[in-house]
């Protein structure tokens, strides 16, 4: 795509590859949240908003209605970032043991931005997340109440006519307590397996220390908007360093939260 500026960059195709590949690794273990909701991916780069089928009624006179329609605006995202020109010659020359410090960091600060907007949405954007004042919510004060609130929570979705299967999306540090932690002589990870069955946790960081949440994967609660997935653009060099960017157009939408409960973990 002409806006990524690929061809004025100092380097070929080969170091594009291997920048592309480092980083598309990274994120694909941090944009993980995109996983828990509907990925539609039917839009492209000059997608400027997504039709929802909500109107906004403006005035009504003399039997004349007139109405706005409220679509999801897509937000384009560009993080930018520097590369090291030293670094740049080692993967001309394909050195395969290179810091890849850069890359890693690029990619959880890029995660952040779209996990942010998924779980608690862009306000500026009149984009809503996951969590909302509406979101239903469970306290936990130890890591055997994160076991008990999963179990609670399956007899509220169903109060609420939500249905499963179930996804548990917590911090590796809550994972850590789940897997070390006992009940009754089984891990409180193994007695969650029970409950969602086995693959239904996912580790995200963003998420927090603080909190988890148990999400319905039945399909059409939350839904997630790719025009441009993330890709990697040149923006110009400095003495020292190239420097380059992350790029993607995307738009979230809630369309029932009562499909996602979350536990306060204290």
């Amino acid at each position: 795509m002409e806006i990524l500026n690929k061809k004025q960059a100092p380097f070929g195709k080969d170091v594009w590859a291997t920048i592309e590949s480092e980083l598309g690794n990274y994120l694909a273990k941090r944009l993980n949240l995109r996983s828990t909701v509907d990925f539609n991916d039917s839009y492209s780069f000059d997608t400027d908003a997504i039709n929802t089928g909500n109107i906004k009624k403006v005035s009504s006179k003399h039997g004349t209605t007139i109405s706005t329609r409220e679509p999801v605006k897509m937000v384009e995202i560009k993080h930018s970032f520097s590369v090291s020109k030293e670094l740049i010659e080692e993967l001309k020359r394909g050195k395969v043991d290179f810091d890849n410090s850069t890359f890693t960091t690029t990619a959880n600060n890029f995660a952040k931005i779209e996990n942010e907007m998924i779980l608690n949405g862009l306000k500026d954007a009149n984009i809503s997340g996951i969590i909302s004042k509406e979101t239903q919510t469970l306290n936990a004060t130890s890591s055997k109440d994160i076991m008990v609130s999963v179990a609670k929570s399956m007899g509220m979705f169903n109060a609420s006519f939500v249905d499963g299967p179930f996804a548990l999306v917590i911090s590796s540090a809550t994972m850590a307590k789940l897997m070390t932690e006992s009940f009754d002589g089984k891990s409180l990870k193994s007695r969650i397996d029970d409950i969602l069955g086995k693959g239904s946790i996912i580790i995200n960081n963003d998420v927090g220390d603080d909190k988890a949440l148990v999400i319905s994967q039945r399909g059409g609660d939350f839904e997630y908007y790719s025009g441009l997935d993330v890709c990697v653009g040149y923006e110009g060099e400095t003495k020292d360093n190239v420097e380059l960017f992350l790029l993607q157009t995307c738009a979230f939408r809630t369309i029932t939260p009562e499909a996602v409960i979350v536990i306060t973990i204290k």
